[in-house]
């Protein structure tokens, strides 16, 4: 062992001097916590964990009792970035740290990830247990975003009872707090509401005025669920006081789903929405990025009528707004089923890639590619990806061309404000459904 890697609650885990090899270990003193400690590694050993990026055990270690795990190299914790952040808004840089350590932009990303990481789990009938940031490590260069989490032995099948449970603080779920409830996968949904709203906000979803300056009981009481979440529509006496306005870093989509945790499913965790929702959600909200083109500002934001950076209020260069539908007929002159509105923002000199899938779902980028498009001051560079097939349709008329080579639409795109041109994409692998592109100037 080279150094410490990372603490926790259960033990310690620590850097060796092999490439991308960590050691956790158990510290506690207690033999029962102990023997059950090794008990749910032995199980986690024998559960099927391929696909979900978790550092899961590939060694036992009998004494002191831990586990040799595998984790990729370039990665920090997600702390240690949000801790970064923080420091740089607490010293008046502005979101100088914000978008130092990615902006809105990656933020979303690494969310999404989480959440299609933990969806996943969900799906095998597993829950995390104690989410946290400590927990969730992610590309140390703000041009990846990758996710990975640690400590594996907080996996549990079923509901985890008793005082063995560990929770972190101002991520535990209201009733894991009260101790009237294990750990499950409607716990892992609260605490993954809690990382993503501070993870976007540098806010937390139950701590605002009310706190502000109160006795520490009173930060008890709102962490045991006591006190209105600091967006209760109707309540506002625990509203927020810090961080940035939710309206700026989350969609209607997003914050409807944080009402949906943090207000009734504050009482009933049955109302909490699913990880699978959230990765929905997220990816939606990728999709409508767009990046502020004023040099003093660097941020994104989310796809606005007016084109505005909300951060420093400069007009974005023109880009398109591609609003997806769904086919159910081969024939692009009949008409089309709406997705529900779920669209995707085109920036200049940005490529976005074209699946076979509605973009407002998880299961978006692992649908087959269809196509690419772009635009620059050329004009919008369709580029097909074999084997799938692209057809161009005029939507005034219903012509349709066949594209099976790059093409590139109009020479100067900000010409043509207010005019529309459809894409209808196919793939032989999903004859059925064909989703089609609706491109707005």
């Amino acid at each position: 062992m080279t150094g410490k890697f990372g603490e926790g609650g259960r033990g310690v885990v620590c850097k060796t001097d092999r490439e991308n090899i960590l050691i956790k270990l158990f510290t506690n003193k207690d033999p029962d916590l102990r023997r059950r400690w090794v008990n749910r590694l032995n199980w986690v050993l024998n559960q099927e964990l391929n696909g979900p990026h978790i550092a899961r055990p590939i060694a036992m270690i009998e004494r002191p009792p831990g586990y040799v795990m595998e984790l990729m190299d370039g990665l920090e914790s997600l702390q240690t970035s949000l801790e970064r952040s923080l420091a740089a808004l607490i010293d008046g840089d502005g979101l100088g740290g914000y978008l130092a350590t990615g902006g809105l932009r990656r933020r979303l990303a690494l969310l999404r990830e989480l959440a299609a990481t933990l969806a996943g789990l969900h799906a095998r009938g597993l829950a995390y247990g104690d989410l946290s940031p400590n927990n969730v490590f992610v590309s140390q260069s703000i041009e990846h975003c990758q996710v990975w989490f640690i400590d594996c032995d907080n996996l549990c099948a079923t509901e985890r009872l008793g005082h063995g449970h560990l929770y972190t603080p101002g991520f535990g779920a209201p009733e894991v707090v009260r101790g009237e409830r294990g750990v499950n996968s409607l716990t892992d949904a609260w605490s993954f509401a809690a990382l993503a709203y501070q993870l976007l906000t540098h806010g937390h979803p139950l701590l605002g005025e009310a706190v502000l300056d109160a006795e520490p009981d009173e930060e008890e009481r709102a962490l045991r669920g006591e006190l209105p979440w600091v967006h209760h529509p109707d309540d506002t006496s625990n509203h927020a006081c810090d961080g940035l306005p939710l309206d700026l870093v989350a969609t209607p989509r997003l914050h409807a789903l944080f009402e949906d945790c943090f207000n009734a499913g504050r009482d009933n965790p049955l109302a909490r929405p699913s990880l699978a929702e959230w990765a929905d959600a997220l990816e939606a909200a990728w999709a409508l990025m767009l990046d502020c083109t004023a040099p003093d500002c660097g941020s994104s934001f989310y796809w606005n009528n007016d084109r505005r950076c909300p951060f420093c209020d400069q007009v974005a260069a023109d880009g398109l707004l591609l609003a997806h539908a769904w086919f159910s007929e081969d024939s692009p002159a009949q008409p089309y089923l709406d997705t529900g509105g779920d669209c995707a923002a085109l920036a200049l000199d940005r490529s976005v890639a074209l699946y076979l899938a509605p973009v407002g779902t998880h299961s978006y980028r692992q649908a087959p590619l269809v196509c690419e498009v772009m635009l620059d001051e050329a004009g919008l560079h369709l580029i097909p990806k074999a084997p799938g097939e692209l057809t161009l349709v005029r939507l005034e008329d219903g012509k349709t061309v066949l594209i099976t080579q790059p093409q590139t639409l109009s020479a100067q795109p900000h010409r043509r404000r207010g005019q529309e041109a459809g894409l209808l994409l196919a793939h032989p692998d999903a004859p059925g459904l064909r989703p089609f592109w609706r491109f707005t100037w």
